[in-house]
């Protein structure tokens, strides 16, 4: 028996943002499509809660998985953008779930923290600490950026992605690898004086091109696999050129590579659950499938793994 993925639910706000929302800054929706694939990406509204979202991510998960909320030993929320300063998400979750008196906790991370936090509860599961465990990437990207920076306001959406983490049977042997560079913190960050994200972007994207490839690759060498092995890839959803870049370095042919960002935008630590959440509703991912996950983030921080689809399939 080893952590399984059982189950996966996504949530999105409702108010839909197209590209003409950026005409006023003179971008046209050829020019975001051309430069990042985006077509569209979804903001909550003034007074909306991103815990609300996670709830009902967390209950899609949930029903996925056949799982009550009261089997949740802990909710394990990756976020950068909470409702509020403190406490996080997590606990306030669980009570809305009715999840109630289990382990809660927040995880910032930001684009790569819904790969810790899974790193975390599978672990949890593996040592006999937890039965079940939810694991939430939420993220209000349209809190923290500025909208009349060119050069990212495009960029962003919200939208909280879950999964639940049980013992199952695992199949081939998963393993979860990170990485950070500090020098790199600059380059992609918000700052406490003005609480809006600036990018450097030529540098943001060779160095997740580079980060995520590369840790990738270490991952499938360390699990003595090659990358035939893998049945999906599911990087994070920064921009499409970012995403095919990743899959042409791994020389994964291009129907293994999930890209839903011209959907949804970049949603950090949302991107990956809702990406799989999507796979698996388009049939693109199956029960017994070899997934490789990737994400690159503010600090610089990235992580990468491969996992089997809720498990190996029996004859």
């Amino acid at each position: 028996m080893s952590a399984i993925i059982t189950g996966v639910g996504a949530a999105l706000p409702g108010q839909c943002v197209t590209n003409e929302a950026f005409a006023a800054l003179d971008l046209t929706d050829k020019w975001i499509t051309s430069r990042c694939g985006i077509r569209q990406r979804y903001h909550l509204k003034e007074g909306e809660l991103l815990v609300d979202l996670a709830a009902d991510a967390a209950r899609e998960a949930l029903a996925d998985s056949g799982v009550g909320a009261d089997e949740i030993d802990m909710v394990i929320v990756a976020t950068s953008t909470p409702d509020r300063v403190s406490p996080g998400l997590a606990a306030e979750l669980a009570h809305k779930i009715g999840a109630e008196h289990c382990g809660a906790i927040d995880l910032n991370g930001a684009c790569t923290g819904f790969l810790y936090a899974l790193d975390y509860a599978m672990m949890r599961v593996d040592q006999g600490s937890s039965d079940t465990v939810l694991v939430v990437g939420a993220d209000a990207m349209s809190r923290l950026t500025d909208p009349t920076d060119r050069d990212t306001a495009f960029l962003f959406g919200d939208g909280a992605g879950a999964v639940i983490v049980t013992a199952g049977d695992g199949g081939r042997p998963q393993y979860l690898s990170f990485g950070s560079a500090g020098e790199g913190s600059d380059f992609l960050s918000v700052s406490r004086e003005t609480g809006k994200l600036r990018m450097d972007g030529v540098e943001v994207y060779a160095a997740a091109v580079d980060a995520m490839s590369g840790e990738l690759d270490a991952v499938l060498n360390a699990c003595g696999e090659g990358r035939d092995d893998v049945d999906l890839a599911v990087c994070h959803q920064a921009n499409a050129r970012i995403v095919n870049a990743v899959g042409r370095e791994l020389g994964l042919a291009h129907d293994k590579v999930v890209s839903y960002v011209a959907e949804f935008g970049n949603t950090s630590s949302a991107s990956i659950p809702i990406a799989l959440w999507k796979a698996q509703a388009d049939a693109r991912l199956q029960r017994g499938h070899r997934v490789a996950l990737a994400a690159f983030g503010a600090g610089f921080t990235w992580g990468a793994g491969i996992i089997n689809w809720k498990g190996c399939v029996t004859a």
